[in-house]
């Protein structure tokens, strides 16, 4: 049961086909009463400083910013708003840097429209919602070294290889070529020390964060 009624959104990410896969996702929910996106930081700042927004979706890292520097940024100029990383970024690191900053989420673009509803309604409540610690597990914490050696392309195409999708439907989505996507699928194999793509999706659907 959502515990909140109309809220509003910025969300900030360089990625024009997820942020408008993210509003077929949420964008004409009942309880949205406004969903606005700016691809950079610059935009994104002007957004949140005219909306006053209840929630902030953040990419980690943008053409002209990272996570953390905008998060301060932000919460300089819309105090009350609640901060949650949509991002492929999975450093411990970085995630608990982001936490110590302020942020009240930080979530995989993999996520489900159930979980992220369920991660916006927490936050309305004042509840974080974070990947499970890696502290005490090293597996975890080796899955998330092996992921930082990783590009931002690498990572995307990894997650869409887990979505189950072809190596045709992803050069359509990402307006790449077969042969660019071929060649990130061996290459992501290799730097993983994997044998297939299905030992990849595994190693993706591993990972620690939260799945609903």
């Amino acid at each position: 049961m959502l515990n909140f009624s109309e809220i509003k959104i910025v969300h900030i990410d360089d990625h024009l086909l997820f942020a408008q896969g993210v509003y077929s996702l949420i964008g004409t929910e009942s309880f949205i009463q406004e969903l606005a996106h700016a691809q950079s930081f610059k935009k994104g700042l002007e957004e949140v400083k005219r909306i006053q927004p209840d929630i902030i979706l953040l990419d980690y890292f943008l053409p002209d910013s990272d996570g953390i520097a905008s998060i301060r940024e932000l919460k300089k100029v819309s105090v009350s708003s609640k901060i949650i990383l949509l991002t492929m970024e999975s450093n411990p690191n970085i995630v608990d840097k982001c936490k110590m900053e302020g942020a009240i989420g930080y979530l995989p673009k993999s996520i489900s429209k159930k979980a992220l509803i369920q991660a916006l309604n927490n936050a309305i409540e004042g509840i974080p919602t974070f990947p499970e610690s890696t502290g005490e597990n090293t597996q975890g914490s080796e899955t998330y070294s092996k992921l930082n050696i990783l590009s931002k392309r690498e990572k995307e195409i990894a997650y869409l290889i887990a979505e189950g999708l072809t190596s045709a439907e992803i050069a359509e989505k990402l307006f790449l070529s077969d042969l660019t996507v071929n060649t990130h699928r061996r290459n992501l194999i290799q730097k993983l020390g994997l044998k297939n793509s299905a030992q990849l999706v595994a190693f993706v659907e591993n990972q620690k964060f939260m799945k609903s």
